[in-house]
């Protein structure tokens, strides 16, 4: 999967179609409003913002904070479709820190499985 994100990601940066190229993602999450936690999936990340799946779509101008591993940034929500939403950064970020997500996405599997292993032994007393 992760080969297949970095291919996207470079095609997307040489098409030079859009002013933020995008890294495809599927890395779990919670958007954090005033109206509630919301568990959510980061579909793609840009240098602007992020685009999650989430349950129940949000309300464009909503904002909150997104978390998911390194992300950990004040977003607003722009717009919401077919179970999606579109959402800025209220800062963005810069190509280092797209490239340090992309970095984590790729040892995504392997840190949770780590930790699984980690909490059986916990339990287990080991």
């Amino acid at each position: 999967m992760a080969s297949l994100a970095n291919t996207n990601f470079d095609a997307d940066i040489n098409a030079a179609k859009r002013g933020a190229p995008r890294l495809p993602l599927s890395l779990p999450g919670t958007f954090i409003s005033t109206q509630g936690n919301h568990s959510c999936i980061l579909v793609n990340l840009s240098r602007t913002g992020v685009l999650i799946a989430i349950n129940e779509p949000l309300k464009p101008g909503n904002d909150g904070f997104l978390r998911c591993g390194p992300i950990d940034h004040f977003v607003t929500v722009q717009r919401r479709a077919n179970g999606l939403n579109a959402m800025t950064f209220e800062i963005p970020v810069t190509d280092a820190y797209v490239a340090q997500v992309r970095k984590y996405q790729e040892s995504f599997a392997e840190r949770e499985l780590s930790e699984l292993r980690d909490q059986a032994r916990e339990w287990a007393g080991a």
